[in-house]
């Protein structure tokens, strides 16, 4: 027996013992209450239970749940009327059978009908109302579900279109190379040849680690520096624990926009240096390079990429930022670590 049923005979089992349980004590203080009274209760007990399950087959059976409340309430109604007038004939007949009574007043019949017509009645609103609370909640766990997976297509869809953007970058760099020194580019070609199965193999994953995210950037330098040569120097730098988790290639897409828009803009070349690091509650991710941010050029796919991703993933708990101070370009992504944390959490257990 399912959940949802067991606890639909629970609640039915209870609800009508209680109700004949409050009648019980009506006679009990009004000097009626007898063996035969027990009787009585009990054969009331038990058809109320069976025409209220005559109700929940309508619903269940007929389509009921369906309707909308225009139709279905004349339907209830009816029904219930029906059902206590066939209860009040049934219980009238085996009190003159088995009894040895009369037929009670017709009055009384029809009051009592129609009192246990909207017990039935009561009993049916209960039951829609469960049953539309419950139909509401699927529903929005199923929308919640679409929303996750419309996210989830979102973020790989993401995430693919950084590997295309990175190799052709890094197969650039390496075709300048052949032109000007051929021995150089041979090393370049067997340090893409890593770079590329590393960052093929992590862009499949949710989240990495910070340690993973680092490797990744220290490749990407050295394959940079081998085209730049003394042009480029670089410094990495790396606070935190290195397992903490993050969204792969976040520093990696500033350090490549860092190369691509300011290092290889200025004749003698620059500094790359990468900072990672805490403050107050937040998780730092810093470059800073030689050159100058101008809001009007177009970026790239890079950074449009990583803003977008910090937005689904983290919502107002995460932002990027990129400015101009002492002839050098700071450009940051700040994490809230709390909800780092839970979201890579919650991917790991999904």
């Amino acid at each position: 027996m399912g959940k949802h049923k067991l606890l639909y005979w629970i609640v039915q089992l209870v609800a009508w013992g209680v109700l004949c349980g409050i009648i019980g004590i009506a006679a009990f203080v009004q000097g009626e209450l007898s063996f035969r009274t027990g009787l009585k209760l009990m054969e009331l007990y038990l058809l109320l239970i069976f025409f209220s399950n005559i109700i929940r087959w309508a619903f269940i059976k007929r389509s009921w749940l369906n309707l909308k409340l225009a139709s279905l309430i004349p339907r209830v109604v009816t029904l219930s009327f029906l059902l206590s007038t066939l209860l009040m004939l049934i219980t009238s007949l085996s009190t003159v059978i088995f009894y040895g009574e009369g037929w009670i007043p017709f009055s009384e019949f029809i009051i009592n009908s129609l009192l246990y017509s909207l017990f039935l009645i009561m009993w049916s609103a209960v039951y829609l109302t469960y049953h539309l609370l419950q139909k509401s909640r699927l529903q929005e766990i199923n929308n919640l579900r679409l929303q996750a997976s419309q996210t989830q297509n979102e973020l790989k869809a993401l995430r693919d279109q950084l590997n295309p953007h990175f190799l052709f970058n890094s197969l650039n760099s390496i075709r300048a190379l052949i032109e000007i020194e051929p021995t150089s580019a041979k090393s370049a070609i067997t340090t893409l040849s890593s770079l590329l199965r590393n960052s093929l193999m992590l862009g499949k994953k949710s989240f990495i680690s910070l340690k993973e995210e680092m490797l990744l950037v220290e490749e990407y330098l050295k394959l940079e520096k081998i085209r730049y040569e003394e042009r480029l120097s670089y410094t990495l730098n790396c606070e935190p624990q290195k397992s903490i988790q993050i969204p792969p290639f976040l520093i990696q897409s500033m350090v490549e926009n860092a190369i691509k828009h300011g290092v290889s803009k200025k004749l003698k070349g620059g500094e790359i240096v990468v900072n990672v690091y805490l403050r107050e509650q937040n998780l730092i991710m810093e470059v800073i390079n030689d050159g100058e941010y101008n809001e009007r050029q177009n970026h790239g796919i890079g950074i449009k990429n990583t803003k977008r991703r910090l937005e689904i993933l983290y919502g107002q708990e995460a932002g990027f930022g990129i400015k101009n101070k002492e002839n050098k370009v700071y450009s940051h992504i700040w994490i809230n670590k709390k909800k780092l944390i839970e979201r890579s959490y919650e991917s790991n257990n999904h």
